[in-house]
């Protein structure tokens, strides 16, 4: 079954259903939602440029015709990270229509503009947390409403574990080990991972939980560590996250540009800079392949419970 619908720039669109088969692979390895829909646009804006010069989607491109369409994604005025997206949705579409045998050879070349993790400008550490931690641990913390002791909550766990947004989302109460001391993570491609918790934090996340976490909670129960208050304590949606932090950037208790992505920069910074070993970090960050993390710093094998107690400044 095939479905036509308009480009942006009127040329008619025959879209087979490799794509949707392609998209459902990705689902069935667990994919985020929002990873899946990035291929989706990337492969659609794809089909368009295809269609804008009378080729056929897929079958029709050629190896010189998919370097013309990097190269035009590569020169617009996109983030790095922008354009290495919309590049390789296409680079792993074809590889999955090879793999599936609906082309006999891959015309599509490994983009030129790869992904490289460079750290932000600026890397939320320690120190320039001090306006939440110095604060927060005294008066501040003590003073704040329930919505305020949450976020603060919130945000120190995802400094303490180097979590990703949609990691902070998923956690459960039943994900804490109180007597270990220790964090389960669902992190990407529904890879589970264990991490420490500082003393500290675990210290405050637990007031949170028997304290702030129930006045919340009013209707209902809900497995989420991490609830709405104005959702009569459903789970906070992904952008309410990002609202929490964006309140607290403008009360001044957060740095301008922290966001949760920054503070797991940051988080792997401050371990670094006090000798924690690249692959410890790396397990602790979740990723898939070593060289993710090796822009940090370099490697050096010891144990990650005793590095994360003994070198993250937090405790």
């Amino acid at each position: 079954m095939k479905s036509e619908r308009k480009g942006k720039r009127g040329a008619i669109i025959v879209e087979p259903d490799y794509i949707e088969e392609f998209l459902e692979s990705l689902r069935r390895k667990g994919r985020h939602a929002v990873t899946v829909a990035e291929y989706a646009a990337g492969l659609r804006e794809y089909a368009e440029y295809l269609a804008a010069h009378s080729q056929s989607f897929p079958f029709a491109a050629s190896e010189s015709s998919l370097h013309h369409y990097f190269t035009e994604v590569s020169t617009r005025t996109l983030a790095r990270t922008t354009v290495w997206k919309k590049c390789h949705a296409v680079f792993a579409f074809y590889a999955w229509l090879k793999a599936q045998g609906h082309i006999l050879l891959n015309p599509c070349p490994r983009p030129a503009t790869m992904r490289c993790t460079p750290l932000p400008r600026e890397v939320p550490t320690w120190h320039g947390l001090q306006r939440l931690y110095g604060e927060s641990d005294t008066s501040l913390r003590q003073s704040a409403g329930i919505v305020d002791q949450r976020d603060f909550a919130m945000i120190d766990l995802a400094y303490s574990c180097g979590l990703r947004r949609c990691e902070l989302h998923n956690i459960d109460i039943a994900d804490i080990d109180e007597e270990q001391g220790t964090l389960r993570v669902r992190g990407k491609g529904g890879r589970q991972r264990v991490v420490p918790i500082g003393p500290k934090t675990l210290a405050d996340l637990l007031h949170y939980l028997y304290h702030v976490r129930p006045q919340l909670c009013k209707h209902g129960a809900t497995r989420a560590l991490f609830v709405s208050w104005n959702q009569g304590g459903k789970r906070m949606h992904l952008y309410s996250i990002n609202a929490a932090f964006r309140r607290l950037r403008k009360r001044g208790v957060l740095e301008k540009g922290v966001t949760p992505h920054r503070l797991r920069h940051g988080f792997a910074t401050d371990l670094i800079k006090n000798g924690a070993p690249v692959q410890d970090v790396s397990r602790m960050l979740g990723h898939v392949r070593l060289e993710t993390t090796q822009v940090y710093t370099r490697l050096y094998p010891l144990d990650l419970k005793a590095h994360h107690t003994h070198h993250h400044p937090r405790g």
